[in-house]
């Protein structure tokens, strides 16, 4: 079960010397050096990160770069693995707490990895690099059954936040690695059931007709990686 262990030297991990794999808009993604069945999630430092939150003169630019993703992810999932237990590791990583890194705090999840031992790609690479949509069809629609059974509240359901695991038999399997919780002010739907059951369908409808647009237009060419200041949803290597 999840658990939220204190960062002390006890837990230090070395980071700055590896390439993350995935970067962000706001955090770096390395695997675990010392379990590759984990990856470590850090806040970014640079200039570049992504600010949440639009420009205003109520919030000082300074603060919002302070918000703190891991943190709340790691909330959410524990408080998801209390409700459906370890069922959720079928579609949703595992939250292993926060540990002390070179690079600063870092959460410590389940890695998803395809079944050769390669990290899984976004849904968004696979679609940039020649793969069919449809191909993908019955896992988001599996996956859609999992959001809908146990009410699970997502933000948008964006292509680069979905990580596609290539299985032995041929099959694929959706994970949901980043987008989670309600962004709603009063988080109604966390409170009602069936407004969350609501909140769950419109956000799976909406979802695959822009999958479609997104595959339509031709998916990520390689001058926005180039251009972009995070990763896109590419991975930087697969180890």
């Amino acid at each position: 079960m999840a658990t939220d262990r204190p960062c002390t030297e006890a837990t230090f991990i070395k980071l700055a010397d590896q390439e993350p794999f995935g970067v962000g808009g706001r955090r770096l993604c390395f695997t675990h050096p010392d379990d590759p069945g984990k990856c470590i999630k850090v806040l970014r430092q640079d200039q570049q990160r992504t600010i949440r939150g639009k420009r205003s003169g109520i919030v000082p630019a300074r603060l919002r770069r302070r918000y703190d993703n891991n943190a709340d992810e790691q909330q959410i999932l524990e408080d998801l693995y209390r409700r459906i237990g370890p069922a959720m590791s079928q579609h949703l990583p595992v939250s292993h707490g926060i540990v002390a890194t070179d690079l600063g705090p870092g959460l410590v999840l389940d890695l998803v990895r395809d079944w050769n031992g390669q990290i899984s790609r976004s849904l968004r690479e696979l679609i940039s690099t020649g793969h069919e949509l449809d191909e993908f069809r019955p896992a988001f629609e599996k996956f859609g059954q999992f959001l809908m059974a146990y009410t699970v509240l997502t933000r948008s359901l964006l292509d680069h936040n979905l990580a596609v695991q290539s299985r032995r038999d041929g099959s694929w399997q959706i994970y949901l690695i980043d987008g989670l919780g309600d962004p709603a002010f009063l988080p109604v739907a966390r409170w009602v059931q069936s407004i969350g059951a609501r909140k769950v369908r419109r956000r799976l409808a909406a979802a695959w007709p822009r999958f479609e647009r997104f595959n339509r237009n031709g998916g990520v060419t390689p001058e926005l990686i180039a251009n972009s200041t995070w990763g896109q949803g590419f991975l930087n290597h697969r180890g």
